[in-house]
């Protein structure tokens, strides 16, 4: 009788709880992992003995290709954004009588929101695929191993330069693309007879309208996403081990990867701000 009442153990369900617990472990392993990845390269760039000749030469590098190739991006999305933006605002604004805001909405549109998105996109675009094809082929063609043979740290030479290049990279980005899209969208609007106050008066009016805070946490979450771009591609990068991973499985891992990284931080931001 007791074998015609007992039931079955739920063995479907075990592997479900099993499979869950094993993915949030590991994604909490992940995680960890990640943020003492993070702290090291903090650590490891405030240490004056690591900025070597060789670390210092690869900083430049990264920021050339960081900076300087997106400018012509940078600058053609600025006047695209500006024409959009400025001038769909000022449009608007004046049809409803209610001038006066257009420094508000372009504060809280363009300095807090769109700007450090944007510029982490293009950061991405631009270097983050770069970084990880180049650094994808490191485990499988032998120079990182190479570079630990010969007393190279790879932190120092590889994955910081290239964090920090890419923070300091997004900040001055995201200061030419506030800056062309202002400029380009009042010489549109003003064009067209949106606005009708001077250049300088139109940048006082968008300077008054932002305040302390939008001095300091907008270029700080430029800097956090430019950094963790840089960290999150180094990290998906360094990861293949083996020409069995495929490097076009990488690329892709890796973006998604970076454009989530870049959502949480704009993220946290919008909660402090």
């Amino acid at each position: 009788m007791r074998g015609v009442h007992a039931l079955p153990p739920r063995r479907p369900l075990r592997r479900l709880f099993a499979a869950v617990g094993d993915t949030t472990l590991g994604g909490l392993r992940g995680a960890a992992t990640f943020a003492a990845l993070a702290a090291t390269v903090v650590l490891a760039g405030l240490r004056r003995s690591t900025w070597r000749p060789l670390v210092r030469l690869e900083l430049r590098r990264v920021l050339h290709g960081v900076t300087v190739r997106a400018l012509g991006t940078t600058i053609v999305a600025s006047v695209l954004l500006g024409f959009a933006l400025v001038t769909q605002a000022a449009y608007w604004l004046a049809a409803t009588g209610q001038t006066g805001l257009i420094g508000t909405i372009i504060v809280l549109v363009l300095v807090r929101e769109i700007a450090p998105i944007l510029v982490g996109l293009i950061v991405l675009g631009r270097s983050g695929t770069a970084t990880l094809i180049e650094l994808g082929e490191a485990r499988p063609k032998g120079w990182l191993r190479l570079m630990e043979m010969q007393g190279l740290d790879p932190v120092a030479c590889l994955i910081m330069p290239r964090a920090l290049g890419f923070a300091i990279g997004a900040f001055c980005l995201a200061t030419i693309l506030i800056t062309s899209t202002l400029l380009a969208g009042y010489l549109v609007a003003h064009a067209i007879g949106l606005v009708a106050y001077s250049l300088w008066d139109f940048a006082g009016v968008v300077l008054q309208a932002m305040g302390p805070r939008d001095f300091v946490l907008p270029p700080l979450k430029c800097l956090a996403i430019g950094f963790f771009v840089g960290l999150v591609c180094c990290a998906i990068g360094l990861a293949r081990r083996e020409e069995g991973d495929d490097l076009q499985r990488v690329v892709p891992r890796g973006f998604v990867r970076s454009a989530i990284a870049i959502l949480l931080v704009n993220g946290l931001f919008d909660l402090a701000l």
